[in-house]
């Protein structure tokens, strides 16, 4: 089954639809039968019910996820029945309306087929119950409405699917992005710190040896006072050296990715979930690899947030132990169904966690759905 994932505007239309129907409906059928007659009566109890149905079936959340197949047949069964009430054709609106659901929940060769038996009850039922000789011209006419309905739903779905898409894609560009120009800024002042170690080292040595050796023999002429100053000269470049050293070692010591940003640039934008991130003080990530791993975990849990639940917030803990990065991802939505069925994007996640010699557990607990990955430090 198609998650629904409906426009409040489209879901507000189907409404306001459905209101004006309805209204006309039991305007016409207690003005031309009364109050004591049994059909207005059942024309409320057909419209609450397909008002109670087209509530639950648009609810972008997964409210009622089992009931939704059920609700939508039933849905079209009081459409019908709403055909037997009164003798007026413009109640197979509301087949209409479910024709435009239909989309959310089924392939568009489905959607196609069935068409057909949305405009068919019209005109059986004019034809032979209230015998209206132009019955079938009119349901014909209301089958071109069906698919237009569906046309244009199918037409959204793929327009939003192409657009989430795309905004997600360029989530990922903008993270991948922060990742490579930080592993390039890592990558120059690791060039820098060896080309001081190379040049500026190299000479320094070769200056205390020469000075060393010029003590020596100022001290074997003896020139005391030369031999002074050049004993200064050499401890003031061994202290150079070891400045230098020490200075080359906090650059290739002092160059972490800024791992925090690249998530930040993942949520950049996004109505929902709002990102609770935590990394522990003791996490330093140095590896493109690894930082890019943990960058791709949070991206696929993301994605599965926004598509199956509407959880606001979405808790990403990054800490380090002795077996190596430890991300854990949260989500505070608990399904009713508690099987955990895995789909491309958690089998490539797997998959890729493998890879590099971790390992993933996805679970249920009293927030949500859990993610947590084990990832060892490169060595």
């Amino acid at each position: 089954m198609k998650i629904i994932n409906f426009f409040n505007i489209e879901r507000a239309s189907a409404l306001v639809t459905w209101l004006f129907v309805s209204c006309s409906a039991l305007y016409y059928a207690f003005a031309q039968y009364g109050a004591s007659s049994y059909r207005p009566w059942l024309i409320v109890v057909v419209v609450v019910g397909i008002a109670g149905c087209l509530s639950v079936v648009t609810k972008r959340d997964m409210t009622f996820a089992k009931w939704r197949i059920a609700l939508l047949i039933a849905m079209y069964l009081l459409a019908v029945g709403s055909l037997f009430l009164l003798p007026y054709s413009y109640l197979a609106i509301f087949l209409v309306i479910w024709s435009a659901l239909l989309p959310y929940y089924a392939g568009w060769g489905t959607c196609l087929a069935v068409s057909v038996f949305a405009a068919l009850p019209l005109g059986v039922i004019h034809t032979f119950y209230w015998q209206d000789p132009h019955a079938w011209l009119t349901a014909a006419l209301f089958w071109t409405f069906n698919l237009f309905a569906m046309m244009m739903s199918n037409v959204a779905i793929k327009e939003k699917s192409a657009r989430e898409k795309s905004e997600a894609l360029n989530r990922q560009l903008t993270s991948t992005q922060q990742l490579i120009h930080q592993a390039g800024r890592q990558d120059e002042r690791l060039r820098i710190a060896r080309n001081i170690h190379d040049v500026l080292g190299h000479h320094l040595t070769a200056l205390t040896i020469h000075l060393q050796v010029a003590s020596h023999k100022a001290n074997a002429a003896g020139q005391e006072e030369v031999k002074a100053h050049v004993d200064q000269c050499h401890s003031l470049a061994k202290l150079l050296l070891s400045d230098v050293r020490e200075a080359v070692s906090d650059i290739r010591e002092n160059a972490p990715l800024d791992w925090q940003q690249a998530v930040r640039a993942l949520f950049k934008d996004l109505p929902r979930p709002s990102l609770q991130l935590s990394i522990a003080d003791n996490v330093t990530i140095e590896d493109v690899t690894t930082a890019d791993i943990l960058l791709r975990c949070v991206q696929e849990s993301l994605t599965n947030t926004i598509k199956h639940t509407q959880s606001a917030h979405l808790y990403v803990t990054l800490e380090k132990n002795q077996e190596g990065y430890s991300l854990t991802l949260q989500d505070e939505q608990v399904p009713k169904a508690k099987t955990i069925q895995l789909g491309n994007g958690l089998t490539g996640m797997s998959e890729r966690i493998e890879e590099a010699g971790g390992s993933v557990k996805f679970s249920f607990n009293n927030h949500g759905f859990s993610t947590h990955v084990l990832l060892p430090e490169p060595v």
